[in-house]
């Protein structure tokens, strides 16, 4: 498994470090170059990047993501198959 993931979140600038194993999120400096800056690019005309991650839901409230609330923009009921 990970022990990493880099996020970056719609309608937040820069990118954030969750380290699964310490249990924490850490942003990442604004300095950090390529491949950032490409995808930092790309995120400004909207552009979704995954790469091994195969559930993820932005959530408002903590309370909200331990009873299923997740955010209001619906899912969009496609799902793609490995190769």
């Amino acid at each position: 498994m990970a022990k990493y993931v880099v996020l970056g979140v719609t309608g937040e600038s820069g990118y954030w470090l969750v380290d699964f194993d310490m249990q924490s999120v850490t942003p990442l400096p604004d300095t950090l170059t390529a491949p950032f800056g490409h995808t930092a690019s790309a995120r400004s005309k909207g552009a979704t990047l995954i790469a091994n991650v195969d559930m993820a839901v932005t959530v408002y409230d903590h309370d909200d993501a331990f009873n299923g609330k997740y955010d209001s923009v619906a899912f969009t009921n496609r799902f793609d198959s490995k190769p």
